[in-house]
């Protein structure tokens, strides 16, 4: 039984700030700073306070947003045209850390809802790709028909230390949410997740390519999202739609609710080495999940 998405039950958009600035900054700081020190100490490094803080911008930062606060913002939108209150997982995707460290943002979600009987989690451990490795947790948890999950994507943009990262990237407050449904007739369906890894530069046309034909799909009538940096690797596709780097993890959902949902489509993820895939189809699709492919190297652990 299908898997599908409406493009109609995504909602997402960047904000510019959903609180204040501390308000006892001052008292704060050290409290902040000596956080750090262990945070580093804990991962094997050493800290340097006087060039790694970000502790006095992240107090003091105007455009502050928590990932409960942005939850509950675009729950609020959902909620419009979709009551959700027959949720069966809710999912949290990200990869930069909440404002607020240590929320249960899926509980927030939960009770937001009152789905008493809900099951959620995070995923935090996959970079960029994390919105759809939980496409394909969402793909396996639900069986039932009708089964549904809610799945929210999200990034913030202030850290307590300061990563060359995330300076090059210069990231937005971003986020999304989704509901997943199994059984339905509307929407895309879901035909899979693929994940590649030592892919080099000049390997990704062809891989891209592949996983587009192992998901069932042909890259003529479909359209690629995929990062801005990319641009080259929508020939030989039907549309490319390039996904914004400083929306993050959000990004590529973004995209996709700029389709009509006439066409397929491929969202593509990389970092370093390491590119994702998830295709969507208005047909059905001829590739199988991630998970019911027994010969697949991700089933393998590789």
């Amino acid at each position: 039984m299908t898997l599908r998405l409406d493009l109609k039950k995504i909602k997402g958009r960047s904000f510019n700030g959903l609180e204040e600035p501390v308000a006892d900054a001052a008292d704060q700081h050290a409290y902040w700073e000596d956080f750090n020190a262990r945070f580093f100490r804990s991962n094997g490094q050493a800290y340097d306070s006087a060039r790694q803080s970000n502790v006095a911008n992240w107090l003091s930062a105007p455009d502050r947003a928590s990932f409960a606060a942005m939850a509950g913002a675009l729950l609020e939108e959902l909620q419009q045209s979709d009551t959700l209150e027959d949720i069966d997982l809710v999912l949290l995707a990200h990869w930069m850390p909440d404002l607020h460290l240590g929320t249960s943002v899926t509980n927030f979600a939960l009770h937001r809802l009152g789905l008493g009987e809900g099951f959620g989690f995070a995923i935090s451990d996959r970079g960029l790709s994390a919105p759809l490795f939980a496409m394909e947790c969402a793909a396996r948890y639900l069986r039932r028909p009708g089964g549904r999950a809610l799945v929210m994507t999200m990034d913030q943009k202030h850290l307590l230390y300061r990563a060359p990262l995330v300076e090059a990237l210069t990231p937005e407050n971003s986020a999304s949410v989704m509901v997943l449904e199994r059984g339905t007739q509307t929407g895309l369906q879901y035909c899979g997740y693929r994940r590649r890894i030592g892919v080099e530069s000049g390997d990704l046309p062809q891989v891209v390519d592949a996983a587009c034909r192992d998901l069932g799909l042909v890259p003529e009538d479909t359209v690629l999202i995929a990062d801005e940096t990319l641009a080259g690797l929508g020939e030989g596709f039907a549309q490319w739609c390039p996904s914004q780097t400083r929306q993050m993890c959000a990004a590529p959902l973004r995209s996709l609710m700029q389709l009509d949902g006439s066409r397929a489509c491929l969202m593509v993820t990389r970092h370093n080495c390491e590119v994702c895939f998830v295709g969507l189809s208005p047909e059905a699709p001829a590739g199988a999940s991630l998970f019911e492919r027994p010969d697949h190297p991700e089933k393998r652990g590789v």
